[in-house]
């Protein structure tokens, strides 16, 4: 009901003739893909992230302490939702106990998803039955903070997602230079033009050998700040968002007023 929801919502919007932004070329394309009869005039605007500073006050070293986290972890901070693809991740970690590797997952965000309710409950049943409470620990939802700590102290962000928009997860993880494991959807090609780690969502021995491959190259805590070049993406993303604003209005501006 939801889909049917949003979908109707979304054709309103066309049929309006009302200018459609949306955030990445991948995007773009299923755009076209399902409604090869728009009209519409389609901007492409690819938002930026800038991490307030108020929120990286925070000592990573004492946050990872306070979730009682080893010094090299991977961090995977998506909602538990189906489609974030939480399954492979615990697939993975069972491939390297098998391998004897020591790597730890560790996961944050809501275990609340009303259109399943249960799944959190499932995935975690697995860990329990696989013995790997040790190697996949869910911290739950926590201050953001907290989620800037443990993402710039993190060995890499994982982002296993089955469909994603422009994730917001990977554009922090950018936005400090930390490293990223993720699947080959387009849009995290487009988002991190071709520079990160990519596993297909049904492959979990090739996330498992990204897993190994990372944690062997980890040479103890490391702390990463904005990367220098961040206020540059962030006037960029202003500056496009602005520029399809004035492109709409004007588009609006021109059209003949109905009497």
């Amino acid at each position: 009901m939801a889909r049917w929801r949003r979908e109707i919502g979304f054709r309103v919007q066309m049929a309006s003739g009302r200018t459609i932004m949306l955030s990445s070329e991948s995007a773009h394309r299923d755009f076209r893909t399902y409604y090869p009869r728009a009209g519409n005039d389609v901007c492409v605007v690819r938002f930026a992230t800038q991490p307030p500073a108020a929120f990286l006050n925070t000592d990573p070293s004492e946050v990872i302490a306070t979730y009682g986290l080893p010094e090299s972890y991977f961090y995977l901070p998506n909602q538990f939702y189906r489609h974030k693809n939480h399954q492979l991740v615990v697939d993975a970690l069972t491939i390297l106990k098998e391998r004897g590797a020591n790597v730890v997952v560790c996961a944050s965000g809501s275990t609340e998803d009303r259109r399943e309710p249960g799944y959190y409950e499932q995935v975690n049943a697995q860990v329990r039955e696989r013995g790997l409470d040790a190697h996949f620990r869910h911290v739950g939802t926590i201050p953001l903070s907290h989620v800037y700590a443990l993402l710039r102290a993190s060995t890499a962000l994982i982002n296993p997602s089955r469909f994603e928009g422009w994730s917001t997860t990977v554009e922090e993880a950018k936005s400090f230079g930390v490293p990223m494991i993720l699947s080959d959807l387009d849009v995290h090609k487009e988002q991190t033009d071709g520079a990160a780690r990519y596993f297909g969502v049904n492959d979990p021995v090739a996330l498992a050998d990204h897993l190994m491959q990372v944690s062997q190259q980890a040479r103890g805590l490391v702390v990463r700040n904005v990367v220098p070049h961040q206020d540059d993406s962030v006037r960029a993303f202003a500056a496009s968002f602005a520029a399809t604003m004035r492109r709409a209005a004007g588009q609006e501006i021109s059209e003949p007023v109905a009497r």
